[in-house]
């Protein structure tokens, strides 16, 4: 009996062990078309937070010290690692490395687009790909157009002011600096005297004659007249300094309100006899001055 007993459970034995063997599938050679989404649990790559020393082509790999989204790692060559979906390879963070002209900005999973002053950005998801596209802010870049249409220097009055002028540009004014030019276009002729401009309502700076001193005189300034004027820092200085002009009968007086001006003789004709300017010698004596 002992030896039948003992038959009995050698035999009992070697069947749990072909059981237990049988548990042991090879899925490359004992499946077909296996589907794996009723199980609780499936964790089909290999894991780490740094990448294996030694792979073979094919493995993939799951990165978790990587950025999210870029963990995936696949073995293109025995031992070299590379992010799959673009990135660095072997031991880089699967994140695309930024560069600025040449010189290495940082490596990040994510590139932000910042738009510089008079820099406009668009960019859109078409659903395959983004497009990015740069163009000028027009407000702030001076185009050609702009130049073209004069109005990117233009400032009209309207005022109704023949002493204490106002003009508004396009687009406003921030601050006045020294050295700016304008192309001013008074509204009414001038009364002479102190006079002074305010732009978009920066504060009232008196209007000079290109010395920067002299007040204009009834006459220098006409409405409805182009006016070049640039600014000192202190005053709105004319660029060019009005012109008179008619017979030597009618010549102006010249005084230290009218330094600077030129005069221009015609003749009976019609022919330019001469020009002068009013000017003073040395003993302080203002007279017109022949030019030629």
């Amino acid at each position: 009996m002992g030896g039948i007993a003992s038959k009995y459970v050698l035999l009992s034995g070697a069947l749990i062990a072909s059981a237990v063997a049988q548990t042991q599938i090879d899925l490359r050679t004992q499946t077909k078309n296996v589907n794996f989404q009723a199980a609780p649990y499936t964790s089909p790559l290999q894991s780490g937070s740094s990448l294996p020393s030694t792979c073979s082509p094919g493995q993939l790999f799951f990165l978790t010290s990587a950025a999210a989204g870029a963990n995936v790692y696949g073995c293109v060559a025995v031992n070299t690692w590379a992010a799959q979906g673009g990135g660095s390879s072997s031991g880089g963070s699967g994140a695309p490395t930024i560069d600025n002209n040449g010189t290495p900005v940082g490596t990040r999973s994510i590139a932000n687009f910042v738009p510089g002053n008079g820099i406009l950005d668009v960019i859109s998801d078409t659903g395959t790909m983004i497009d990015i596209q740069q163009t000028i802010d027009s407000a702030v870049v001076t185009t050609r157009a702009g130049l073209q249409s004069g109005q990117t220097l233009l400032c009209a009055s309207s005022s109704g002011s023949a002493t204490t002028y106002t003009c508004h540009m396009a687009p406003t004014l921030t601050a006045y600096q020294s050295g700016m030019a304008l192309n001013w276009t008074p509204d009414v002729n001038g009364a002479g005297g102190p006079t002074t401009l305010n732009v978009d309502t920066l504060g009232a700076h008196s209007v000079k004659l290109s010395d920067g001193v002299t007040d204009p005189a009834s006459g220098d300034v006409i409405g409805g007249r182009l006016y070049t004027v640039w600014f000192d820092g202190n005053n709105f200085r004319l660029v060019v300094t009005p012109m008179v002009s008619g017979g030597s009968s009618g010549q102006p007086g010249c005084s230290s309100a009218t330094r600077g001006r030129i005069w221009t003789i015609f003749g009976a004709s019609g022919v330019k006899d001469q020009v002068a300017v009013c000017a003073k010698d040395a003993t302080d004596t203002y007279a017109w001055r022949a030019l030629y």
